[in-house]
């Protein structure tokens, strides 16, 4: 056996969610298709080669039997490809083009990040994720979709369950039951309400979804609406939150480049596209070979189940200079959003979800600084952010 093949052998899921970047670097100058057992994925970790892949659905399938995706949400738009993904997408992208989220976004998530802005600002300190990050993005979407009667606390629980599912590649049948009990728990809270909404829209996304015809195809189903609002719960919720909480760790950290942007507020948005590149808060694009096909001198088999790694991409040295450097200058697209057809739709929404909560934190919070009594531990591999984020404030 190779060393690589017993490096491979070696890692576990706790490694990879307390850092997988070493591991990802390691296998990207000598394995860059590698299989690792304990996931039981071949990981693609080059920036060009996780793009061959998104280029080339017709050789990598989004439809796989074994995705934890599908097992816990169900068959859903991240899971399918071609036209029965562009029929579920005709459903929800009216709503999220970059001008019409543009037009409501600021309503809806400025006065939600202002009363949680409010409740925590006399106290000159305390932790940021669950008290500022998190509820502001889970009730923004919350009420852009529809469901403006759940409160944070349920929305960040349907979160965390969802999300133990929709990672559990090693299949962990104590992390399932926890994701299925949160997936029956969504149908029951959300099925009566899309009851109502057939009968009386009201404009939302999640009435979009129930009542809009595709160019192509039938209406979305109540059980394809439902499996769809839960891959909605868990990457619009995860993503913009954890990236805000990413973002403002990363300022923090980079007292320079926070004093720029404080200087420049103009400078914000790419300070946050940076930070999206710079630790993905969504790991990877799961895919399934479906014929004979070679990726960076690797035969794969028809069948083999791969995964696109995301966060690996955004740090590969063959694209990035410097990579594992946090610069705020930076330019270039990277792909913390996803790749090809399977881009996030929630992409927009996502950004303003992050500049605007952050912005109001730097503008409201003088000498905003982490906490040096309580260092900062970022954790997830495929979902990824700080598991607190403890600062202070005058």
């Amino acid at each position: 056996m190779s060393s690589i093949e017993t490096f491979a052998g070696s890692i576990t899921v706790a490694d990879l969610e307390r850092d997988p970047f070493p591991i990802y670097r390691r296998l990207r100058d000598e394995a860059p298709v590698c299989h690792v057992p304990a996931v039981e994925l071949t990981l693609v970790t080059r920036w060009e080669d996780v793009h061959h892949v998104a280029r080339h659905p017709e050789l990598f399938t989004a439809d796989v039997g074994s995705s934890p995706l599908t097992r816990t949400l169900g068959q859903n738009m991240l899971t399918v490809d071609g036209g029965e993904q562009r029929r579920i997408r005709a459903t929800i992208d009216p709503a999220m083009r970059p001008r019409v989220v543009a037009g409501y976004a600021p309503a809806v998530i400025e006065p939600i990040a202002e009363r949680h802005l409010a409740a925590i600002e006399p106290d000159g300190g305390g932790e940021l994720m669950a008290t500022y990050c998190e509820p502001v993005s889970v009730l923004a979407l919350g009420s852009v979709m529809g469901l403006g009667d759940a409160d944070a606390d349920t929305l960040r629980r349907w979160f965390g369950a969802l999300a133990l599912g929709g990672s559990n590649f090693e299949s962990d049948p104590g992390k399932q039951a926890i994701a299925d009990a949160a997936s029956a728990e969504v149908d029951d809270r959300v099925l009566p309400l899309l009851d109502r909404l057939e009968q009386e829209p009201d404009g939302s996304v999640l009435s979009d979804m129930l009542h809009t015809q595709p160019p192509d195809g039938e209406r979305l189903s109540k059980p394809e609406v439902l499996a769809n609002l839960k891959l909605i719960l868990l990457g619009g919720m995860q993503e913009p939150g954890h990236a805000l909480g990413i973002a403002l760790w990363a300022l923090l950290q980079h007292p320079e480049a926070l004093a720029e942007v404080r200087a420049q507020p103009e400078l914000l948005d790419g300070a946050v596209e940076e930070a999206l590149r710079w630790h993905s808060p969504v790991g990877t694009q799961t895919r399934q070979v479906t014929e004979r096909t070679e990726i960076a001198g690797v035969t794969l088999r028809p069948g083999t189940v791969i995964a696109a790694v995301l966060a690996s991409a955004n740090q590969d040295e063959r694209h990035w200079q410097q990579p594992e450097r946090f610069d705020i200058h930076r330019t270039g697209a990277h792909a913390a959003f996803g790749l090809g057809a399977h881009h996030c739709a929630g992409a927009s929404l996502a950004r303003h979800e992050v500049r605007l909560p952050l912005r109001l934190l730097l503008e409201r919070l003088p000498r905003l600084r982490l906490d040096a009594e309580q260092p900062v531990e970022l954790s997830g591999w495929e979902f990824r952010a700080p598991l607190a984020l403890h600062a202070r404030w005058d």
